[in-house]
């Protein structure tokens, strides 16, 4: 029969039993095993893009500076035309960046387009890079900016107008203002209206433009007499809105178109004539006419269309028979 021997006690490590002595007491004493645990890989840092540093966009600064005076310079100092205006283009290009910053930044204050104020701030680094004197002394961005700002805030100011009016027209009368508050000021007769185109460099028809410009901004109430002084006779100037509600004068034997109009008018029927009239002459919309006939606008627009062709096509076979009769008759 087989003998068993006792198994005998290993120590593990953690183990809080105390350990069995050795067999050999002068042999070293064995120190527990531990299993090495699998180490885990640090992955490197990834570096982040330094920024750039200062110097850089200074230096561009000062290189975009030293070829703004280069280009003056050329531009003030060469006297072929074809030079000057290389080089005043070539200003404009090279100080584009001014104008779309300050279009960004008026466009998120104001809500406008960018591209509107875009184009009206090239209206104005254009008259910046005219004016200019290098001679100064200063940046050509500091003189641009506020020329360029203030072109911006003038075409605001346009879109706001009831009365779209040319600004040429507008400035021109406010220099012939001007022209005039000076010389009273110096204690000078005022100048009439052929001296004043004169001193202001234009014709006489368009200081008289200017002027009805002028005077078609102001606003005037309906209720107001159109005439100012009194009147010799004793009666009572009319109203502004009665000139306008008054109907139109009968006697029309002079425009020979108007009186052939109205005629082919009266042979329409009732309701072809009232729809060009409530279009083209009351101009109410399609959707008002087709609420007025009961009918969809689609309809009315598509039936005024034809009614207009239609009378088109008559007004210029009457033309090509009067031009006829008039080569015939020379």
């Amino acid at each position: 029969m087989a003998q068993t021997h006792p198994r005998q006690h290993r120590p593990i490590a953690g183990d809080s039993q105390p350990a069995s002595a050795p067999a050999n007491p002068s042999a070293p004493a064995r120190e527990p095993r531990h299993c090495p645990r699998p180490q885990r890989q640090v992955q490197p840092r990834r570096s982040r893009p330094l920024p750039l540093p200062h110097s850089s966009a200074a230096a561009d600064a000062e290189q975009r500076r030293r070829l703004n005076q280069q280009l003056f310079q050329r531009l003030q100092q060469s006297p072929a035309g074809s030079v000057r205006l290389h080089c005043r283009n070539a200003l404009v290009c090279q100080n584009l960046a001014l104008v779309h910053k300050l279009a960004n930044r008026q466009s998120r204050r104001s809500g406008v387009a960018f591209e509107d104020l875009c184009s009206a701030g090239y209206e104005g680094l254009i008259r910046a890079v005219d004016t200019f004197d290098s001679r100064s002394g200063n940046a050509f961005s500091s003189y641009a900016v506020p020329h360029i700002h203030g072109a911006m805030l003038m075409d605001q100011r346009e879109r706001q107008q009831p009365l779209q009016t040319p600004r040429r027209l507008r400035e021109l009368q406010q220099r012939s203002l001007r022209l005039q508050e000076q010389r009273r000021a110096a204690g000078l007769a005022p100048l009439n209206a052929e001296q004043q185109a004169e001193a202001l460099g234009c014709t006489l028809g368009q200081l008289q433009e200017a002027a009805r410009v002028q005077l078609a901004l102001q606003v005037r109430s309906l209720d107001q007499p159109l005439q100012t002084g009194a009147d010799p006779s004793g009666s009572e100037a009319p109203a502004a809105l009665a000139m306008v509600a008054a109907p139109p004068p009968a006697d029309d034997g002079d425009d020979l178109q108007l009186s052939w109009l109205r005629q082919q008018l009266q042979q329409l029927t009732g309701e072809d004539r009232e729809l060009l009239e409530g279009r083209w002459i009351d101009g109410l919309s399609w959707s008002a006419l087709g609420q007025r006939f009961g009918c969809s606008g689609l309809h009315c627009r598509r039936r005024a269309l034809q009614l207009k062709q239609s009378l088109q096509a008559m007004a210029s076979q009457v033309q090509m028979a009067m031009a006829s009769r008039a080569a015939i008759a020379v």
